[in-house]
């Protein structure tokens, strides 16, 4: 099927540059007719011009030899004698007196049946006013004829609007047929160079759509040939960019559906093996047990919750609400309960705030989840004995939070990507503390969408340094 409708592609769009070519050639040998008719016709009528200058010199000598100097010495039959003979004998350049012309029998065949350039002739006098010959009318040409440099008439001439002559007319017509026959060739030679052609442009086509075809079937490890440096090679490298994401994306779900099927299934085999225990009397129900289970459903809810943050905000659900605040007093109130929580896993917690309030504008919930995560993620992570310190300060236009904790570091592979979707750094370790490598990945969104960034390091302490910058 799909090479069928690929076969009609290209022979589509052959017929069509064929049909755009032939419109054009077309256009072209019209063109090109029509200036070939008018030049033919130009040319025609200009050597007809030729032959009126000798009428005119011939009319002048016949005159200046007679010793007249008006046009009333020209009668009809002199005047067609002398326009019959002018096509043939220049009488400036003959040595025959003209007399002979003049009273030579003049043909009666030729009386009434003039040439057709002689048709378009008229002798004209110094009014304009037509003596012999064709009317004068909007084309016709004057030449004057002078005796003792003054003009005592015209000679007039109707230009030709078609050609008349079969000679002409031959001429024309073999020109729009060597016209013709040039297009049709033209043409053949396009369609044929068209078949290479457009199986060229096809080619890649049909390996973009195979390969498109491939991916759908789930076969993300499909890649393509990058032979062009056209718009279809840009075509090309970018289909193997998504087929590269694709499939990083399914290794990526893979792993995540992993790494989530173990954190939901260690809680609840704990919980289960610790409900059975109780339940068959092997563990006492007293306070110490009971602390571990709940302990057990505080780890299992945290890690759904941030499945839920997380998918929230992929589908547009997680709202933000931006208000002025004073990011300080939010920042202390927020760390309040982990001092607690440092101090029990034998750390320090060190809170470095600037005299003066630092307002932004933000969404107070979604900017204490962010430090929420981010000091969560200290305390999992930091060894103790051990410290974690938070400085907050700013510039002009920014506000500046650090948080760095003690060893244990973070390796330089880690570092670079540290703030990707479900990434753990070491899965052994993430299980010891219940990560689902999801937390700071949503931090890098709260931060992107107060229009910050966020950047991660290894800290002068040992540990980690994470860095935000926040617009005041």
């Amino acid at each position: 099927m799909t090479k069928s409708i690929m076969l009609n592609f290209k022979f589509k769009l052959i017929a069509l540059s064929l049909v755009f070519g032939l419109l054009l050639v077309m256009g072209t040998v019209t063109t090109n007719h029509y200036m070939l008719k008018n030049s033919l016709i130009e040319y025609v009528d200009q050597r007809d011009q030729q032959h009126l200058k000798r009428i005119k010199n011939n009319i002048q000598f016949v005159l200046e030899e007679k010793g007249q100097d008006n046009l009333s010495f020209i009668d009809m039959i002199t005047w067609k004698k002398i326009v019959a003979v002018s096509t043939r004998v220049d009488f400036t350049e003959t040595f025959v007196p003209v007399d002979m012309f003049l009273q030579y029998p003049f043909s009666e065949f030729k009386q009434r049946h003039p040439d057709l350039a002689e048709q378009r002739l008229s002798l004209v006098d110094t009014n304009q006013a037509c003596m012999f010959g064709r009317p004068t009318e909007e084309r016709t040409l004057y030449i004057p004829i002078e005796i003792n440099n003054q003009t005592i008439g015209y000679i007039g001439y109707s230009h030709r609007a078609e050609l008349t002559e079969a000679i002409d007319i031959q001429l024309a017509e073999r020109q729009r047929a060597l016209l013709t026959v040039g297009v049709i060739i033209v043409v053949l030679l396009s369609g044929l160079l068209l078949l290479p052609f457009g199986h060229y442009f096809i080619k890649p086509i049909q390996s973009i759509t195979e390969g498109m075809r491939q991916l759908t079937s789930g076969h993300f490890d499909t890649r393509l040939e990058v032979n062009r440096r056209d718009e279809l090679g840009q075509l090309q490298q970018d289909f193997n960019q998504l087929a590269i994401s694709l499939e990083k994306n399914l290794q990526s779900r893979n792993q995540w559906i992993a790494d989530i099927s173990h954190e939901l299934r260690t809680p609840l085999t704990i919980l289960r093996g610790d409900i059975e225990a109780l339940r068959d009397g092997v563990r006492p129900l007293n306070s110490d047990n009971l602390d571990l289970l709940h302990s057990e459903v505080l780890h299992l809810n945290r890690l759904v919750d941030d499945l839920y943050q997380i998918t929230l905000s992929d589908v547009g659900g997680l709202q933000y609400q931006m208000v002025p605040l004073e990011f300080g007093l939010l920042l202390k109130q927020t760390l309040e309960p982990f001092h607690y929580l440092a101090k029990e896993k034998g750390l320090r917690l060190i809170v470095n705030l600037p005299k003066e309030p630092i307002k932004i504008c933000g969404d107070a919930d979604r900017l204490q989840q962010m430090i929420t995560n981010l000091v969560n993620n200290s305390i999992a992570y930091t060894d103790a004995p051990g410290q974690i310190k938070l400085s907050l300060f700013k510039t002009n236009k920014q506000l500046k939070l650090a948080i760095e904790d003690s060893a244990p570091g973070v390796s330089d592979e880690a570092l670079a990507r540290l703030f990707e979707r479900f990434y753990r750094a070491e899965a052994s370790r993430n299980r010891r503390f219940g990560g689902a490598g999801i937390g700071l990945a949503l931090v890098e969104q709260i931060v992107q969408a107060h229009q910050g960034t966020i950047s991660a390091d290894k800290s002068s302490m040992g540990g980690l340094l994470i860095q935000i910058e926040l617009p005041l």
